[in-house]
């Protein structure tokens, strides 16, 4: 729970723009929902929209609400959000039309209340709280593939049981094996495997602990989503400068994609290495790229079918439609468009699940790594040379990009009001934290550690014995965590020249940390981490890390979403729901990896390899 204690504001946090508490409190709520439950057992019409504030006889508390909202840190205050049961909550207010009776109802309370007016600025809906949607197409094909899945693990664990030991088995049907996968899952490669890969086991912590670190992060992100109790617990945290780990930890997830690379340019060395006549050459592009989309789309598909379809019936409350049916809606619209991994480019302002971005990059680097390293393979230790020079110059393209679009750090856009609406029209989300080119120089470092380790196993070096990469191994951790928090003293520079290259240099300087402390873990130039990094339980969360990613946002929504009050915000609230959200990831990917991503993965590649 430490980690979440960068959340505590403290009460004598003084923001940019002050403001008492009493004449906080004077303000009318930022949300307010009607009990869902009685709206529903009363068949009332539960109406949810967003109002703008107007002067009307209190001017002078409409200017606190002005000056409030100035600072940037705070929510929009000038903006309200309200779920009403209607007619129960103004029956007095007589109107035809559910939109007219919704917004002279919240007029009527507003004006009476606080003397400010309201005008409706956006309906999310108007409807009989507690109805359901009929089947469709859509979710009776979802369950056909489904079923498909089943009687293929089904047939496959039912082959594999009953087949000849001696004979020759079906790849194609053992790969559907429930029993042969799980002994996949659980292997220990350790014990009698290949030395060169079994020094590469703390990479699987490394994925493991940031994962659940990736999670506790969109777990607030998802907070934001609802409708507040106490909004000024995240505007008081946003001052605190703790709040730059949340802040400006986006970085963190650009381990995987440094990893990945490794990984890819790691293993193709070694079959290099293990098999000379066969030199690597762009002949094999394509067995690398059908082996990436093998490991990955299946699964994607699934859970991007899941989110369109049997999603939006997991649950039910005032912000259920909001939350999960508009997100499944939007996934519909362009479903097809994050299959072909392009959802960062087409239509990127129409968020499907968030957190996907990420699998676009890292699919288009891939391709990137996999060419750069099939082209360099054969001279390793002048690919050295060739990728440093690629990494400053892909810096420089950044910068040049940056500066000249003039685009923001993500420290400087994870603010109250845009983590709410998830940065709509955000310029600097798409065109950087969510471009391909801002996480190219964290691949790079990737393809770079791997073609430096393998160099130095060739030459026999050992790294432990050096003193000075010793020293330089210990502080790197450390220094991870002080760049983090550097981050703090950026979120309000305004100058569009160092703004440019602190985003320029951010996520590379981080994965270059990241990099120095995973080469010192593999190396185990300090047995502590390397016990710790290699633990068993690590090893099988880590194999199981891509359908956690991909679950975890949609567990995350569905129990903020079937909530039907305003949830409060504080560090033990938050935590509880990072932790179930963890702990139901867990479970559901379990079943995932073993039914469907790992024997369709095996299927695949049986196929096409």
């Amino acid at each position: 729970m430490f980690a979440l204690g960068i959340l505590v504001a403290v009460t004598s946090t003084v923001s940019a723009l002050h403001v008492t508490d009493v004449e906080y409190y004077d303000l009318p709520r930022l949300f307010h929902l009607d009990d869902w439950e009685e709206c529903a057992a009363r068949r009332g019409r539960y109406c949810l929209g967003t109002f703008d504030l107007m002067p009307h006889q209190n001017e002078r508390l409409y200017s606190v609400i002005q000056h409030l909202s100035a600072d940037r840190y705070r929510f929009n205050h000038t903006r309200i959000h309200r779920g009403l049961c209607l007619p129960s909550s103004c029956a007095h207010v007589r109107d035809p039309s559910p939109r007219a009776h919704f917004s002279a109802c919240v007029n009527h309370m507003t004006r009476d209340q606080y003397g400010l007016e309201t005008n409706l600025t956006e309906l999310q809906y108007c409807r009989i709280a507690g109805n359901t949607q009929p089947v469709d197409r859509w979710d009776l094909t979802f369950l056909y593939v489904t079923g498909l899945l089943l009687l293929a693990n089904i047939v496959g664990t039912t082959y594999h049981l009953m087949a000849s030991k001696d004979g020759t088995l079906i790849k194609q049907l053992v790969a559907w094996s429930v029993v042969d996968n799980w002994r996949r899952l659980t292997v220990n490669h350790s014990n009698g495997g290949d030395a060169r890969l079994s020094a590469l086991k703390p990479l699987q912590g490394m994925k493991a602990l940031t994962l659940v670190l990736v999670v506790m992060a969109h777990s607030v992100l998802a907070y934001h989503l609802t409708y507040l109790y106490n909004p000024r617990f995240f505007e008081q945290s946003s001052h605190h400068i703790l709040s730059a780990y949340m802040q400006n930890g986006t970085s963190i997830v650009q381990t995987f994609i440094m990893v990945s690379s490794f990984l890819l340019a790691y293993n193709l060395l070694l079959h290099a290495a293990d098999n000379p006549k066969k030199q690597l050459s762009l002949k094999m592009f394509p067995r690398c790229l059908l082996h990436r989309i093998a490991r990955i789309c299946p699964l994607y598909m699934f859970v991007l079918g899941l989110a369109t379809t049997w999603w939006t019936r997991g649950g039910d409350g005032p912000l259920w439609s909001p939350m999960v049916e508009d997100e499944a809606a939007r996934c519909r619209d362009k479903w097809w468009v994050q299959v072909l991994f392009a959802n960062n480019f087409i239509k990127p302002d129409d968020r499907c699940l968030i957190h996907t971005w990420f699998l676009a990059v890292d699919m288009q680097l891939y391709i990137v790594c996999a060419v750069l390293t099939l082209l360099l393979g054969r001279w390793p230790r002048v690919a050295v040379k060739i990728l440093t020079v690629c990494i400053f110059g892909s810096m420089l393209m950044n910068f040049a990009i940056i500066y000249n679009w003039q685009l923001k750090p993500m420290v400087q856009l994870m603010i109250p009001e845009l983590m709410r609406t998830q940065f709509p029209g955000e310029r600097s989300f798409t065109w950087l934290y969510s471009a391909p080119w801002d996480s190219l120089p964290s691949a790079l470092i990737g393809l770079l550690a791997a073609f430096l380790y393998h160099c130095h196993q060739e030459d026999g070096y050992q790294p432990a014995q050096s003193r000075c990469l010793r020293i330089l191994y210990r502080l790197s951790v450390p220094c991870m965590f002080l760049w983090v928090l550097g981050g703090y003293w950026m979120k309000d520079v305004t100058r569009p020249l160092v703004v440019a290259l602190y985003a320029t240099v951010d996520r590379p300087v981080f994965m270059a940390l990241t990099a120095f402390a995973m080469y010192g873990f593999i190396n185990k130039i300090d047995s502590v981490w390397w016990k710790f990094l290699s633990w068993r339980g690590w090893e099988l969360l880590g194999r199981m890390s891509l359908s956690i990613y991909l679950t975890h946002w949609l567990i995350s929504l569905t129990l903020l979403a079937q909530r039907t009050n305003t949830n409060r915000a504080a560090v033990f609230d938050i935590g509880c729901h990072w932790l179930g959200t963890i702990f139901l990831s867990y479970c559901a990917a379990l079943p995932l990896h073993l039914l469907v991503e790992l024997p369709a993965m095996r299927f695949l590649q049986s196929l096409a390899m």
